[in-house]
């Protein structure tokens, strides 16, 4: 035998607005909408909770800043201390050099002779270079002589010597010599070759 056939009874009237263009869209709109909602609501939660997750990244990385700031203020006295000492150095470096070309002007007249012209005198902290002319030969062997044997310069070097003409006769030298000692190192001392006995003997 045959089941009968469900048969689905709706005595609720069938409204024919929502049959109309107009009422099916509001009907899809109704029954759309609600999933809108629930997923825009959905959003506003999710960023409500990441908003924790941020301001406590924000609430780090003020921290950070400020141990880094702390930081980077202890160091500056460090650094105004450097400074000043730098400061005392060029300072003590400047005095000294002109102490030195205060030195080198009398010990160099005390050798020059008369004779000789001074174009040019480049005095530095431990260097002197001169250039000028000498308007005869053994002016200048005197003063390259005297330089060679002044205790107060060492490391005599000629870089030039030049012949003149007529217009500047005499000759044209340049000089360089160092104001201080150099630092001697002591050298390793030689070994000491060690002699066989028989070798002097040959073996007696």
């Amino acid at each position: 035998m045959k089941k009968p056939a469900a048969i689905k009874i709706n005595l609720v009237p069938q409204d024919p607005f929502f049959e109309t263009p107009l009422g099916k869209a509001l009907r899809w709109a109704l029954s759309v909408g609600r999933y809108l909602v629930i997923f825009t609501e959905l959003i506003v939660i999710l960023s409500f909770v990441s908003r924790f997750s941020l301001d406590r990244q924000v609430t780090d990385l003020n921290e950070a800043l400020n141990q880094k700031q702390t930081i980077i203020e202890s160091y500056g006295e460090l650094e105004a201390q450097v400074k000043e000492t730098q400061a005392k150095i060029d300072q003590y470096g400047q005095v000294e050099q002109q102490s030195n070309i205060a030195d080198v002007f009398p010990k160099l007249s005390r050798i020059t002779p008369q004779d000789i012209k001074l174009d040019q005198l480049v005095v530095k902290l431990d260097t002197v270079s001169l250039a000028g002319t000498a308007f005869a030969n053994d002016s200048l062997n005197i003063l390259i002589n005297n330089l060679q044997l002044s205790p107060d310069f060492f490391n005599v070097s000629v870089d030039k010597i030049e012949t003149g003409d007529r217009k500047n006769p005499g000759f044209h030298f340049q000089i360089h010599a160092n104001t201080q000692a150099p630092v001697l190192t002591k050298s390793a001392p030689a070994p000491v070759e060690k002699v066989n006995v028989l070798d002097r003997t040959q073996g007696l």
